[in-house]
C-alpha cells in the first residue's frame, strides 16, 4: 500500500501590509533619486557612449517578474527590484569595470556617496539602509549587456537616452 505524502509548494505571492507599501515606496524614491544623480554624472564626458543610457522598465516585460526597473549605462548597472520571499524592495548597483579601468573611481565614488547618504537612515530608525546592495567586484561583461541594449534599440519596454555635455560658464 502507497502512502501518498504532501509536498508543499512554495508561491511568489507575498501578504504586503501598509508598512511594508511604505517602506518599498521609499525604496523607488531612492531609486530615483540615485538614476538621477547618475544621470547628472554622465554630463561630463562628450563621447556619446561614455553618456549613453538606457532606462529599462521591467514591469512592461511579462518575462520579468521580479525586476522593477533598471539604469543601464557604459559605467554602471542600476537596478530596483522585488523580493520573492518577502516582498521587500531592493536597489542593486553594479560597477563597470571597463569605466573603473578607464576613468578611475572619482566618478563612482560620487555615486556611491550619494547612494548612501540617500538611503542612510538619519534618526537610527530601520529605514532602508538594508535596501541599498553594492556589487564591489565590477562586472567585466557590464560593457557588453550595454551595448547590446544600444545596439536592439529602443522597443515598448527599453528606452535609450543621451545627456549633453555640460557647459561650463565663467
Amino acid at each position: 500500500m502507497k502512502t501518498q505524502t504532501r509536498k508543499q509548494q512554495k508561491t511568489n505571492y507575498v501578504l504586503v501590509d501598509d508598512e511594508l507599501l511604505k517602506t518599498n515606496i521609499e525604496v523607488e524614491k531612492a531609486y530615483t533619486l540615485i538614476v538621477g544623480k547618475a544621470i547628472d554624472l554622465l554630463c561630463h564626458f562628450e563621447l556619446n557612449k561614455f553618456c549613453t543610457y538606457a532606462e529599462i522598465e521591467h514591469t512592461k516585460n511579462e518575462q520579468n517578474t521580479n525586476l522593477i526597473k533598471e539604469h543601464l549605462s557604459f559605467h554602471w548597472n542600476i537596478t530596483l527590484s522585488l523580493s520573492p520571499k518577502d516582498g521587500r524592495s531592493f536597489m542593486f548597483i553594479d560597477l563597470g569595470l571597463e569605466s573603473l579601468q578607464k576613468f578611475g573611481s572619482g566618478l563612482t565614488n560620487q555615486l556611491l556617496r550619494y547612494a548612501f547618504s540617500v538611503t542612510d537612515s538619519h534618526d537610527n530608525t530601520k529605514g532602508i539602509e538594508y535596501a541599498l546592495r553594492i556589487t564591489f567586484l565590477p562586472a567585466d561583461q557590464l560593457h557588453n549587456f550595454f551595448y547590446r541594449r544600444v545596439a536592439e534599440g529602443e522597443t515598448a519596454y527599453v528606452s535609450l537616452h543621451t545627456v549633453e555635455k555640460a557647459v561650463l560658464v565663467n
